[in-house]
């Protein structure tokens, strides 16, 4: 039997979606969107899976009531780096920490330098409390887990297994675990080893993006059991699983924006470990597992928008208004880079290659006459002079366009400055849903759904301009961290000298 539907499953950090296509063309059928259901404890935040479970099998149930017998493959994709412990008869005996919650970072600090480089080489990821295995640790310190081994599944691979009762996971999300020898694609003993875990935790079979787990179970209910040839397949983290929808290769780069942004690549090899642990660039394996990618994240977006908009009470309209006013004076060559403000945009920490949770924003080059444009002017001028020194940490010389998703397609101003500061083709591509698209391209070959897109291109003046100015950008960046690390060192110096005093004191009493 031709079936001729598809769902895809993403489950979001804030929302989750459930969508019905016609599998072939993309045509979106039906779709069910509903806020991703989280819980609270004593240390911070947790999937609530139960509910999130249930939610998708009503969804699932209306689907194959509507579209019965007419349905090929479930599709799932998800949020990286949480998951659960499942003991040797299947049942799940912990909670879903969230990806960000931060009650493992003590796992990390108490890492020393040649551990963590250890671990780089081995994963590719920087040592971080966000990834699987810190996790992994605190539950094993907090639970009476000593039936061992238990075995650890991330969040798409816990959802097939319900499905079909088979245990399996897929590189991409493999990868963000902390747990994979990046070289060799399994499973690492050593990291178990310096975390302590060895003969505590396992890890599932790993498979291809779209690749068949199995098919859905009788013991679901009777509905289901009419529709046990359906496929249930894991696409991947919902990152990769987005950009392999935007046919991304080689020779691209995809900078996502939104409440923050994000730079990614893909090569067919593994680059510099060196330069790459230097950076604080994540590494990991693609949806097309012949593929690796390299990614940096840069905490400060579309927040610096919201922050500006608070600062002078502007509405949504306001802004774009301000915007607009901007890009054509930008245009028409009315804004000299070398007279507008100097902006580091560290609202919310730094990224690559300098990452330091505690870095705080600047402005450099104030005046009585500086009005409210001119800030959001440096505000656009920091995020892409931020970005541009982000992109030097990747091999820029075989990038030759840049596809750019997210809010910042609906901005032709920004759009128009990180084409000038890359001196690269922008293509701003307009797509809704590229996660589903990228899931169902993984489960089907023939799928291609073309997106509209529209392409930037620098302008020459304004490249020259940038450059000179990234100059004294990277003046500025050196300065403040080395005030940064100062201050750390000083701190640092005054909490062990205080300490040393105490101890003193306490001897001679």
């Amino acid at each position: 039997m031709n079936r001729k539907k598809a769902i895809t499953i993403d489950i979001g950090t804030t929302n989750s979606k459930v969508s019905l296509f016609k599998r072939e063309t993309g045509e979106l059928i039906c779709r069910e969107i509903f806020e991703t259901p989280k819980v609270h404890d004593d240390y911070g935040t947790l999937f609530d899976f139960d509910t999130i479970y249930k939610r998708i099998i009503m969804i699932l149930e209306d689907y194959f009531l509507t579209f019965n017998q007419d349905i090929d493959s479930i599709n799932i994709s998800s949020v990286g780096e949480a998951g659960v412990l499942i003991d040797k008869t299947g049942k799940i005996v912990t909670p879903m920490i969230a990806w960000f919650d931060k009650r493992a970072e003590k796992y990390v600090t108490i890492l020393n330098e040649n551990q963590k480089e250890k671990i780089y080489n081995i994963t590719g990821l920087p040592a971080h409390s966000n990834y699987s295995i810190p996790k992994i640790s605190w539950l094993f310190d907090h639970y009476e887990l000593t039936n061992y081994p238990y075995t650890w599944l991330n969040l798409p691979d816990l959802l097939a297994y319900k499905l079909t009762g088979t245990v399996k996971t897929e590189f991409s999300m493999a990868s963000r675990t902390m747990a994979l020898d990046l070289k060799n694609k399994i499973w690492s003993e050593e990291i178990l080893d310096i975390f302590n875990l060895t003969g505590k935790v396992t890890f599932p079979d790993i498979q291809s993006s779209g690749e068949i787990v199995g098919y859905i179970t009788a013991n679901l209910g009777d509905l289901f059991k009419q529709n046990q040839n359906v496929t249930v397949r894991i696409a991947g983290h919902d990152h990769m699983v987005g950009a392999l929808s935007m046919n991304l290769s080689e020779n691209k780069m995809l900078n996502s924006t939104g409440t923050t942004e994000g730079l990614l690549t893909i090569n067919s090899h593994l680059v510099d470990f060196n330069k790459n642990f230097s950076n604080s660039l994540s590494m990991g394996i693609f949806t097309n597992s012949s593929y690796y990618t390299l990614f940096s994240s840069m905490p400060t977006g579309g927040n610096a928008f919201d922050w500006y908009k608070k600062l002078f009470n502007l509405s949504q309209e306001d802004f774009l208004k301000d915007c607009e006013i901007l890009n054509e004076e930008y245009l028409l060559g009315k804004r000299k880079l070398s007279e507008e403000l100097l902006f580091v945009p560290h609202l919310n920490g730094s990224g690559a290659p300098y990452k330091f949770g505690a870095s705080q924003a600047i402005f450099y080059g104030m005046k009585q006459t500086t009005e409210r444009r001119d800030i959001l002017f440096g505000v656009l001028l920091g995020l892409c002079m931020e970005m541009k020194l982000t992109a030097s940490c990747f091999n820029m010389q075989v990038i030759d366009c840049i596809l750019a998703i997210g809010p910042v397609i609906k901005n032709p101003l920004w759009l128009q400055m990180k084409a000038d500061a890359l001196n690269l083709n922008i293509e701003a591509v307009e797509v809704e849903e590229a996660v589903s698209f990228g899931a169902l391209k993984a489960a089907y070959a023939d799928f291609n759904r073309f997106c509209d897109y529209q392409i930037i291109k620098p302008i020459e003046q304004n490249v020259r301009e940038f450059n000179t100015q990234f100059l004294k950008y990277q003046d500025l960046y050196d300065y403040k961290k080395d005030i940064l690390e100062n201050n750390y060192l000083y701190k640092l110096k005054s909490k062990t000298q205080k300490l040393d005093n105490d101890c003193f004191v306490e001897e001679v009493s």
